[in-house]
């Protein structure tokens, strides 16, 4: 039996753990053509979660489509890409695509030859790529018309929507409300792991997008649920589970499904041969993982300053510090709070850490802290 464990690029079906309930609310919405603002750290699962909505949709009569934006280094390439996406999924015709982007006055058709001689008909621009945002909105446009023409429903999935920033964002974001506020065929979902980002788009009265659908917070999956899965999978596998507790391992997660997975995986392939877990494999999950990623976090510590070393040893040894604290400052002979401060900014920059919105620091990637305690293990 294969390793059901999946952590590493899109997991679907059933490798994919729980968000029953988050799917249900999101299929609620999209039937009824709404827009969604997904929200969500880093490796929590939102992408694999609009993947799974995807199929279910599909099963439904719906035709989704799925733009990453970190793919697109420009407005021109997204505007492209979003148009070529909504006439593939509602046009199979290559000759019908091609006579119906013709009409465009902002893109264009571009017929290429596939590898085995067929024709398809894909998209780009008809103008300089300084007019990329009116090529965008006509894209949007044209994928409403094509909606109605062809008498269906479509599902726009933009991951990592807050990178919309980097296109000149709030002179977007107004453009797009304006087109998509009048859309009746075309529900979205605009997900992205930028917290703040995502919540300063959505919440702010004074940016576009305030108000304009529903805000929907990915949180950790829930630890009964979670469990149920990681059990049934290994019972399938004909593995023993002895006297395991495995809130150990959602702890030294902190509750982040992909390092969640990840450490499952690696014991499924530990207890291989024996076909038996013990919790002490369990509790030496998190050193597996994190001594396989050495190199990574090696260059990361060896990048980051004396004062930023001592700052991320404390943390490692302090999951709820208070690095402002005089306490918190003597412990670790580090200060003062200016440049604690500096450090710290320097260090969620760089995406070694992050805040959360309790003003805690955290690791991005939980293995760096167990990587980190090895190296005092050591010493």
């Amino acid at each position: 039996m294969e390793n059901p464990f999946k952590y590493a690029g899109i997991v679907t079906g059933p490798y994919f753990a729980d968000r029953e309930q988050e799917i249900s609310e999101l299929l609620s919405e999209m039937r009824n053509l709404g827009r969604v603002f997904l929200v969500s750290p880093r490796r929590y699962g939102k992408t694999c979660l609009i993947f799974n909505l995807r199929d279910k949709l599909k099963k439904e009569g719906y035709h989704p489509i799925y733009l990453d934006l970190n793919a697109y280094p420009d407005l021109a390439s997204f505007s492209v890409a979003l148009t070529e996406r909504v006439s593939r999924a509602l046009e199979s015709s290559t000759d019908k695509l091609a006579k119906l982007i013709s009409t465009l006055k902002y893109l264009r058709p571009k017929v290429e030859v596939a590898p085995d001689g067929s024709l398809t008909a894909g998209v780009e621009m008809s103008v300089p790529r300084q007019q990329a945002l009116p090529a965008l909105l006509e894209g949007l446009h044209y994928s409403e018309r094509l909606a109605i023409k062809k008498g269906r429903k479509l599902i726009v999935a933009v991951d990592e929507f807050s990178d919309l920033e980097k296109y000149d964002g709030q002179t977007i974001e107004k453009a797009i409300r304006s087109e998509i506020q009048t859309h009746t065929h075309i529900g979205y979902v605009f997900s992205g792991s930028a917290q703040g980002v995502m919540l300063a788009i959505t919440q702010d009265p004074q940016r576009a997008f305030y108000r304009m659908g529903r805000i929907m917070e990915l949180g950790a999956i829930d630890r009964d649920a979670y469990q149920n899965f990681i059990i049934t999978w290994f019972k399938k596998g004909g593995y023993q589970l002895k006297n395991v507790d495995f809130e150990f391992l959602f702890d030294a997660a902190e509750d982040v499904p992909y390092s969640i997975q990840r450490m499952c995986n690696v014991l499924w392939e530990k207890a291989r041969s024996s076909r038996t877990i013990t919790q002490e494999m369990v509790e030496a999950l998190p050193l597996i993982v994190a001594r396989q990623d050495s190199a990574h976090f090696e260059l990361i510590w060896q990048t980051a300053s004396q004062t930023q070393k001592i700052l991320l040893m404390a943390l490692a040894k302090e999951r709820n510090a208070k690095p402002f604290s005089r306490q918190f400052q003597l412990t670790y002979g580090i200060g003062p709070s200016s440049s604690i401060k500096a450090s710290l900014e320097s260090l969620v920059k760089k995406g070694i850490l992050y805040q959360t919105p309790a003003g805690r620091y955290r690791f991005s990637d939980t293995f760096m802290r167990y990587w980190i305690l090895g190296l005092a293990q050591d010493d």
